[in-house]
């Protein structure tokens, strides 16, 4: 009988999905959106910011986008796993060649059984640090961990004064970079100036469910309500077991679900807290973070009662290994450990260049997926895709454990494509003294490990995270941070390569995209055979 039960409830949800598309026109939008600089963006249909997408668990999601912009293009949902569809996933030549300046590309994003917090952001050129994203709220078709009466959606952003790729480029001229001016980024709240952003309604007696998106590119943001207390629901798009804090402490590419209840009576509005703050720059005496409030009405007129605020030490954030997953699953076995360490060094020209292995991650000739796919059996050897990818084969099916190290004074989120990682432990590494820091906490993770594709990594710190390589593809782990993206801190997980050739295939609209640009479809790195790695720009190591 429950066998039945199960097939008929599997019949029921694929008959409720639906498709759900959306016409995207990606161009150069204006405006002053920190109140204070006018400069160029981009934007979606003439707009920024432009409108959140939403979608049922299950549901078809189809984008079709149109590239207005003079330089090549490409989408990631940020959370979803693409099983079965790789060449979706967006990061410009690892899994498809960009959306070249005046053409059209369809991407079909199934949600299956995911739902929660996610985010669409733009992955070529770091065209997200130029307004280039928006929430993507993946609705569930069952009652959640608590239940509430209303959502709200809040997005937090730190925005600078030039473009991202124009900054880097007048960086990378410098004779010597330690002659640069700072620039230090202002804070959106909800995709305007923080000082700016209209109020949080709120009804007495209603319970709800805040969706927090951090989607800056290079600062940490944290959130309050003073007198009011949080119930963390959800991570990353993943349900957790409730947990009650007093604020969230969010890092580049993270997200998490609230719930506020609010107060029986309306006598009284509040202010909510937001602190915009990069960890890197507060060792530099010219930045200090940014301290913003909004309001929190509960009735017009009310007078706002201020809550004396305590110093964070005695205030409860979310530590993500006090987080548990609300499925119950415990820790996974791991079969094997990759461990990878953050490094930093600086050029000739002073300028800082990062690494998560022996090499800066850069772009090779060919499309990593496609390399994965035209290789034969030479797919399973990681030397095939070039140096430069940072390339590491995983078996289908195995756990996998991986440690990230970081003996460095940067804070950092690392952002798995392709899947969610239990989170098994924290703690010290390195020499916290060097910076003055304290110390790290050790902390392992409760009986059930919380999952998420967004993990943060203190400075002087290591975290240990496992998942099972069920998703065959090509799949970036990144750090959120843009800058030290672009600068390498990268490496790339071939999984699966051997049932990859046999599950899926390039749709010929990408390749072709491809050839239109005069970028290779096949082959290794270089777009040769064999180990043949010639044409490809040399490797940029770690100084022994």
């Amino acid at each position: 009988m429950l066998c039945w039960f199960v097939v008929f409830a599997v019949i029921i949800f694929k008959c409720l999905a639906a498709r759900v598309e959306l016409d995207w026109n990606v161009g150069y939008v204006f405006g002053a959106r920190d109140g204070y600089t006018y400069r160029r963006a981009i934007g979606v249909n003439g707009k920024l910011p432009f409108p959140s997408v939403h979608v049922m668990q299950g549901d078809a999601l189809v984008i079709n986008v149109h590239n207005s912009l003079d330089v090549p293009t490409s989408i990631h949902t940020h959370g979803l796993f693409n099983n079965g569809t790789n060449y979706y996933d967006g990061p410009d030549m690892v899994t498809q060649c960009g959306i070249p300046p005046g053409e059209n590309f369809t991407y079909v994003f199934e949600t299956k059984d995911q739902f929660g917090t996610f985010w669409v952001h733009g992955h070529t050129r770091h065209q997200e640090a130029d307004g280039f994203h928006t929430p993507l709220i993946i609705h569930s078709r069952k009652q959640p961990v608590i239940v509430y009466d209303e959502e709200l959606t809040m997005t937090f952003e730190d925005w600078y004064t030039t473009e991202f790729y124009v900054r880097q480029e007048y960086i990378e001229s410098l004779e010597d970079a330690r002659t640069l001016v700072p620039n230090y980024p202002r804070a959106l709240i909800n995709g305007y100036d923080g000082n700016n952003t209209a109020p949080i309604t709120f009804v007495p007696k209603r319970r709800y469910r805040l969706r927090i998106i951090c989607m800056s590119v290079n600062n940490w943001f944290k959130f309050r309500i003073p007198g009011h207390k949080m119930t963390v629901i959800e991570a990353d798009g993943v349900e957790s077991m409730p947990l009650e804090v007093d604020g969230l402490s969010m890092g580049p590419g993270q997200r998490y679900s609230v719930i506020v209840t609010a107060h029986k009576s309306d006598e009284f509005n509040y202010l909510y807290n937001v602190t915009s703050y990069s960890p890197v720059l507060l060792r530099d005496a010219g930045f200090k973070p940014l301290v913003y409030t909004g309001l929190v009405k509960y009735r017009d007129g009310a007078p706002v009662k201020t809550i004396p605020a305590p110093s964070d030490e005695h205030l409860v954030w979310p530590e993500e290994t006090a987080m548990q997953v609300a499925d119950k699953q415990t820790r996974l076995p791991a079969d094997r450990r990759i461990e990878l360490t953050v490094n930093k060094f600086i050029d000739k020209h002073h300028v800082l260049l990062n690494a998560l292995s022996s090499s800066l991650y850069k772009p090779v000739l060919v499309p990593t997926l496609y390399t994965a796919l035209s290789m034969g059996e030479l797919a399973k050897n990681s030397s095939v895709y070039g140096p430069q990818t940072n390339a590491y084969i995983l078996k289908h099916l195995e756990v996998v454990e991986i440690v990230i190290n970081n003996p460095i004074g940067d804070d950092h989120t690392f952002h798995f494509h392709g899947h969610n990682v239990q989170v098994i432990e924290t703690g010290p590494y390195g020499n916290s003294s060097t910076d003055n820091r304290k110390p790290v906490a050790h902390q392992q993770s409760e009986l059930w490990p919380m999952w998420r594709d967004t993990v943060q990594v203190r400075a002087y710190g290591f975290i240990r995270v496992r998942f099972r390589a069920d998703n065959p593809g090509v799949w970036f782990l990144h750090c959120h941070l843009a800058i030290h993206m672009y600068n390498g801190l990268a490496v790339v997980f071939v999984e699966a390569p051997n049932v990859l050739q046999q599950r899926q295939s390039v749709p010929e609209a990408m390749v072709e995209m491809c050839k239109r640009q005069g970028i290779l479809t096949q082959g290794n790195g270089a777009g040769n055979q064999g180990f043949d790695l010639s044409g490809l720009p040399p490797a940029i190591y770690l100084p022994s």
